[in-house]
């Protein structure tokens, strides 16, 4: 005899409806009434699946929709699938090769080949919350909706920041990988923020200190930035991994934590850059291999 899950039944209608008609926006008032939900269990529900990005919600209109995070549980990644794409990077380039995955809404380092010798541990497990100004690679390439509730994380972000935001989401989509620079304030808040997503979804304390950090320091570089022969301190270089559908789900980067030229920084993004399209035609492929199974 079949057991019901009368809550379980609740979250996944709310699902479906949303997932029915990607791109619209629906008001809590109307899920509720469409589904014949109370408000109030309707508004538990479509927080905590807001929380992890299972779905989004604008924060013009204040409409939820489907959101990013559901296209990573659709096909979880083997924790060493690409271990010999981080090997083969490793090698290339002598510094440590890290794949991050999304889950929900923070990024999970699932494997990594090489050791850190002057910077933070990356090892698997380490783990960060997907808010602005970090995991810049997973937003570039996105539509304005990811990219003004990455954004949002922030809360009220000057407009000088927001304009820098805005330029750098554009030179890393064009560019094709992100570059976090190597500061003092760099190493304290990427661990203070480590340790906040350890304990669960980023919140109001997370969007502070990510806040902080974007205002004290210079968020990646911009093409001006990042010429001749002066030496710049690199924390990582990072590139996504796109689905099938170009969603980013995954990251491939190295961290030198070490003062290297434009060059060499250069050198270093070619080389994420292919590792990465090269695990991508791998996952992709595996995707429709799936699907025709």
């Amino acid at each position: 005899m079949t057991v019901s899950s009368p809550p379980t039944e609740r979250v996944m209608r709310i699902l479906e409806l949303l997932a029915a008609d990607p791109e619209r926006r629906f008001s809590m008032s109307e899920i509720a009434h469409t589904l014949d939900i109370s408000h109030g269990t309707c508004h538990a529900i479509v927080t905590t699946l807001a929380g992890r990005q299972w779905i989004v919600r604008d924060r013009h209109s204040g409409g939820y929709s489907w959101g990013p995070a559901i296209a990573a549980l659709a096909r979880p990644v083997n924790k060493q699938a690409f271990r010999p794409e981080l090997q083969r990077l490793f090698d290339a380039v002598g510094r440590q090769a890290v794949l991050g995955v999304r889950q929900g809404a923070t990024v999970v380092v699932t494997d990594s080949v090489g050791e850190s010798i002057a910077g933070l541990r990356l090892g698997a497990g380490f783990r960060m919350p997907l808010v602005a100004p970090f995991c810049r690679e997973f937003v570039a390439g996105a539509g304005e909706k990811v990219k003004k509730e990455w954004l949002s994380g922030l809360g009220a972000p000057s407009p000088r920041l927001r304009r820098r935001l805005g330029a750098v989401l554009d030179e890393v989509g064009g560019r094709g990988y992100a570059i976090d620079r190597m500061s003092r304030e760099y190493v304290r808040v990427y661990s203070a923020l480590q340790a906040l997503a350890a304990e669960g979804e980023p919140d109001e304390i997370t969007a502070r200190l990510a806040n902080a950090f974007a205002d004290l320091t210079v968020v990646d570089y911009l093409p001006d930035e990042l010429a001749g022969a002066e030496h710049h301190q690199i924390a990582s270089v990072s590139a996504p991994v796109r689905d099938a559908d170009g969603t980013a789900t995954m990251s491939v980067g190295v961290a030198p934590f070490a003062s290297l030229t434009a060059a060499e920084v250069a050198d270093l993004g070619a080389a994420v850059k292919e590792s990465a399209a090269r695990i991508q035609s791998q996952w992709t492929a595996r995707g429709e291999h799936e699907e025709t199974a």
